[in-house]
């Protein structure tokens, strides 16, 4: 698909999207990073050959649903639509932003949909892809002084009011991260984040130093009291961590309905959470019910420390899943290299 965007000087912004292929029953470009919780427009036309154009969003990748209020309308531009055995174009116009670079994520497929209603089932696409739109390239001559406006070759020229900016397809990924680093959360995402947040703290920074902190002072400090350090940061600490961030996940995946157990970072969250409460309970047991005619230490002790190395090596993956995979399905446009670049060192 080739995109191209003109910024107007009447606060709009007209979005031309062209698909070389013989069929093509709808088009559609998003503003993110992936399909999930980005702003998504659809096009097709219709039987008397109006462009049709369906704002949506979706929560998780299944078919988008209609958005009925969306923050900025878009209106079809059917002066723009054209269609030959070749390609298709369908052109959008929107309220102008401030950015001047757009991560734009689009998707096509042959089969139109069947009607004109906005709500009309689609079909899955049958390709997809992103990449971003650079709006402060000069606008060309040509366009500039276009009397009207038209489509060829991919490309699409804008009313003669359009100002000397324009965007094309051409990816320039110079100040990629800069331009990811600025676009806002959303509300869902914050709650993502804090999430993310609270359980790396609590199962790669604060379990491993309880474990540490047992072996030492167990081994150079004498007397009982490492255990009173040792139960205190591994539970009441920790484990207020650890609540308080699956909550916020469980609670906002449960308000925005994207899905229990549907992936990898779920499902596995929830297996170390079990495993840290069993892990609490078995440590527990080892020290307050004990067996007076005991000699040497139980395998029970051995099974708590083994399984302490599980649930931390797990803990490992885990954040990478989610801040690899999960911040993805999310909607999320970008994970600091530093963020990389700490797990690896952590890890190592």
């Amino acid at each position: 698909m080739c995109v191209t965007a003109i910024v107007h000087n009447n606060q709009t912004t007209s979005y031309t999207l062209t698909v070389s292929q013989q069929e093509v029953g709808w088009m559609s470009i998003g503003f993110g990073q992936t399909m999930v919780f980005s702003p998504l427009v659809v096009l097709w036309r219709d039987s008397t050959g109006n462009t049709i154009v369906s704002q949506r969003s979706a929560n998780e990748y299944v078919e988008p649903t209609v958005v009925t209020n969306p923050t900025s309308v878009a209106t079809p531009l059917n002066y723009a639509a054209a269609s030959n055995s070749t390609a298709h174009t369908l052109a959008f116009s929107v309220t102008s932003t401030t950015e001047t670079r757009q991560r734009v994520v689009w998707a096509w497929c042959k089969t139109a949909p069947s009607g004109s209603a906005v709500d009309t089932t689609l079909t899955e696409h049958d390709d997809n892809g992103s990449f971003t739109l650079n709006l402060s390239n000069p606008l060309p001559d040509s366009v500039e002084g276009a009397g009207g406006s038209s489509s060829a070759a991919g490309t699409a020229t804008g009313a003669p009011t359009a100002t000397p900016s324009s965007g094309s397809s051409n990816n320039d990924d110079e100040d990629e991260e800069a331009l990811l680093a600025a676009i806002p959360l959303t509300q869902s995402q914050k709650v993502f984040l804090a999430h993310g947040v609270l359980l790396t703290l609590a199962f790669m920074i604060l379990l491993p130093i309880g474990v540490l902190q047992a072996r030492l002072l167990r081994t150079f400090v004498p007397g009982k009291w490492w255990f009173t350090a040792h139960w205190i940061l591994q539970w009441p600490v920790t484990g207020t961590f650890i609540i308080i961030g699956f909550a916020l996940a469980v609670n906002e995946v449960n308000r925005i309905k994207s899905g229990q157990l549907n992936s990898t970072h779920k499902k596995w969250g929830l297996v170390l959470i079990l495993l840290y409460i069993v892990q609490c309970s078995l440590g527990g047991i080892i020290h307050f019910v004990k067996s007076s005619k005991a000699v040497r230490r139980p395998p029970q002790n051995y099974g708590h420390a083994v399984l302490g190395l599980i649930i931390i090596s797990l803990s490992f993956w885990q954040v990478y899943t989610g801040f690899n995979e999960e911040w993805k399905a999310a909607g999320g446009q970008y994970v600091p290299r530093s963020v990389r670049n700490w797990w690896t060192a952590w890890v190592v």
